[in-house]
């Protein structure tokens, strides 16, 4: 059986079906219905004429340009009559604050501001260039060379004609080392910290030294390494070995005439 809705109820099941009821039947009657779906719910009457038409907005502009607003037209009698009101308005009292208008000239003092005595901070050193000489597992130099360092074999022959002096025997095993640190560290909260440069220098020492059979004895050639020594913290190890300084080995090749104070300062720090 097939039941046909009229024009109203076919619109009601729309209704229903847009609100999510599907079906539109009474719960006692079992029967298919066809429902019929207008192409135009909503019937409008064709002939239907608006009584009011849109307004059209002055100034406004065909496409997408700028809307010019029209400037303001004043009378010449109005403007008169402000600027009478204005002047009365600022001669009326002490009340209304008339800010002067006129360029400030500006003229450059000398203010003497007296000098205050600072202490020198430390320079911390962060920049080291080291090269390493075992010689007979007994004696170990340590020497700063310049960053730019092209007399390597020069300085090798130096400290072998030293350590022959120094331990008053041939020179048949030794070995050479180098440490570079490029500087201090980027990290802005660690810019001043010297300890990373500490421990680099602590653990190259022990590693070229590892084979010798007693205590090394060192000798540090450079202002610099000599300062980074004394920074070491007391409970290294590197305390306990007998030290000598002296300047650096570049230098006393260089310069002979230092060689001797040098050779005076090693046989009294080492023997």
């Amino acid at each position: 059986m097939t039941q046909e809705l009229d024009h109203q109820q076919a619109f009601q099941v729309h209704c229903l079906a847009q609100m999510g009821v599907m079906t539109w039947l009474p719960d006692n009657q079992v029967a298919p219905g066809t429902v019929f779906y207008p192409a135009n719910p909503w019937p409008m009457d064709q002939a239907f004429e608006p009584v009011a038409k849109a307004p059209i907005l002055e100034g406004q502009t065909q496409g997408f340009g700028v809307v010019e607003t029209p400037p303001k037209v004043v009378a010449p009698e109005a403007k008169e009559q402000s600027v009478a009101n204005l002047r009365e308005q600022l001669n009326a009292g002490p009340d209304i604050i008339v800010e002067d208008l006129q360029p400030i000239e500006e003229y450059a003092v000398d203010i003497d501001v007296p000098v205050e005595d600072v202490e020198p901070t430390k320079r911390k050193i962060m920049r080291l260039e080291l090269r390493a000489f075992a010689l007979a597992n007994q004696l170990l130099i340590l020497t700063e060379v310049p960053t730019a360092f092209t007399q390597q074999e020069d300085i090798e022959r130096l400290a072998l004609k030293m350590g022959q002096a120094l331990l008053k025997q041939p020179i048949e095993e030794w070995s050479s080392s180098a440490l570079s640190w490029p500087g201090g560290l980027r990290n802005p909260y660690f810019v001043t910290r010297q300890d990373w440069l500490l421990g680099a220098l602590e653990g190259f020492v022990q590693r070229v030294s590892k084979s010798f059979l007693s205590p090394p004895k060192i000798v540090l050639a450079g202002a610099s390494i000599s300062e980074l020594f004394n920074e070491l913290p007391s409970e290294s190890p590197l305390n306990a070995f007998p030290v000598a300084r002296i300047v650096s080995l570049p230098e006393l090749f260089r310069i002979p005439e230092l060689r001797k104070e040098a050779w005076q300062i090693m046989q009294t720090a080492l023997f």
